[in-house]
């Protein structure tokens, strides 16, 4: 595999939150063939192989996870063809909607403020409330857990709610089929979502994103802060004043003061309404 491979590599700088343990080996490969032969090799070895975005939906204990962590930064070229823009899965999310922007291609302004690579983000089919990842997605370039590199059009896609449900797949690139207008127009709503973003999520500081799934026909957001958990605190992670299903680390948190907050607010939430909370966020090494 071409690339850099480290071995006891703290995950914390790598992370939103700011906080877990090493991974027994890093792989950052430079290209998609790098990616297919680090998961030929991590399957002969018997070494478990886990794939990090921009680190946004992940919580890493505090001990760290065993194994290989594959992270995606190096493949970052965005390419345009004509109304389509092809960005490999270590782009994040806001240098592909400044590209689309400044090329004046529309479409993704709605996501804007979701803090992910574009793997990542198709990996989850990231979203706002006004659209998701995989509305403009035409195709995805994947490789297969037997290390098969492949390209999956739409007729292949079964995204659902913050799953791509990509089985195992790791994205390396993703294409999208966008519409032209003026990049000035573009922009404009860029701004507007961005600001409504800000005034009502805490985007700018530590966080996973929404700890919760929303449960059919509600928001975890509204069931948390009913029933009581806004400012709830463990250590030094706290439930965001803001938003209540975002869990803020003060800089002093720790993974194990996230899990116990978790917890506590599921519990809550639980006896209040009867309704179990499913985390969006994923653990790793729990």
């Amino acid at each position: 595999m071409r690339g850099a491979v480290r071995e006891n590599v703290s995950l914390a700088p790598m992370m939103h939150l700011r906080i877990g343990g090493p991974a027994d080996w890093l792989l950052e490969p430079y290209a998609e063939e790098d990616v297919a032969a680090a998961v030929v090799a991590c399957r002969e070895l018997d070494v478990p192989l886990r794939v990090l975005g921009g680190g946004s939906n992940v919580l890493v204990a505090d001990e760290g996870v065993r194994g290989a962590v594959m992270h995606l930064a190096s493949m970052n070229r965005i390419v345009r063809d004509g109304n389509r823009i092809a960005a490999g899965a270590g782009v994040t999310w806001p240098s592909l909607l400044r590209a689309t922007k400044e090329v004046g291609l529309a479409g993704l302004e709605k996501l804007t403020g979701i803090p992910a690579m574009v793997g990542g983000a198709v990996a989850m089919n990231a979203g706002t409330r006004d659209g998701e990842t995989f509305e403009h997605l035409i195709s995805i370039t994947v490789v297969e857990p037997d290390g098969r590199i492949a390209v999956r059009g739409r007729d292949q896609f079964r995204a659902v709610y913050r799953d791509g449900r990509l089985d195992g797949a790791i994205v390396v690139q993703a294409t999208f089929e966008l519409t032209p207008d003026d990049p000035k127009a573009i922009f404009e709503r860029f701004s507007a979502s961005l600001k409504k973003r800000n005034a009502t999520q805490p985007v700018t500081q530590r966080s996973v994103g929404c700890v919760f799934r929303n449960p059919a026909g509600d928001a975890a957001g509204r069931l948390i802060e009913v029933a009581g958990c806004k400012t709830l605190r463990h250590g030094g992670i706290e439930v965001s004043g803001l938003h209540a299903n975002y869990f803020i680390n003060d800089g002093a948190g720790s993974a194990a003061d996230f899990k116990a907050l978790l917890d506590e607010v599921s519990k809550r939430v639980r006896d209040k309404f009867g309704v179990q909370l499913e985390p969006e966020v994923k653990f790793w090494g729990f």
